[in-house]
């Protein structure tokens, strides 16, 4: 059965977090260290920075299905841009709507701290998060680079 997109949350990473997310980290970045993903989220999860951190998403029992780590930057275009690395989505059944509901907090996270841009990095299999990004287009123009890994 595919869960329902409303049965997925969309939060900020905590540092309650750390240690359950290093399995949807290590997904994405296959190098990653335990030790690595402990200084880097710590620093994400102590709040107030706005600069870079990650959103976690959660299915309806409160499983962790979902990580999208970004940052903050300047690039040669005027204003700020949202630089999402790596979405990694893990689901059962159909990982789509976590993939969608990552893809809304993305947009979300970008207009609140004031970015122009969201940019996302892509593998060649991630269509759910192409489909996802080119929906609703809002304040933010969301773009897509392809993955060269």
């Amino acid at each position: 059965m595919k869960p329902s997109l409303a049965a997925i949350s969309v939060a900020p990473l905590t540092s309650g977090d750390i240690d359950e997310a290093f399995g949807l980290a290590r997904l994405a970045f296959s190098e990653l260290t335990p030790g690595r993903w402990r200084r880097i989220a710590r620093r994400w999860a102590t709040g107030g920075n706005l600069t870079s951190g990650a959103l976690l998403a959660r299915d309806a029992t409160g499983r962790l299905v979902g990580l999208a780590p970004f940052a903050v930057r300047a690039d040669l275009c005027p204003g700020k841009t949202l630089w999402v690395e790596r979405v990694a989505a893990f689901a059962l059944v159909d990982s789509e709507p976590v993939v969608i509901a990552l893809a809304e907090g993305l947009r979300a996270t970008a207009r609140a701290l004031d970015c122009r841009r969201l940019k996302v990095e892509t593998g060649v299999g991630d269509n759910s998060l192409r489909e996802a990004l080119a929906r609703a287009p809002d304040c933010v123009r969301s773009t897509l680079v392809e993955s060269t890994v």
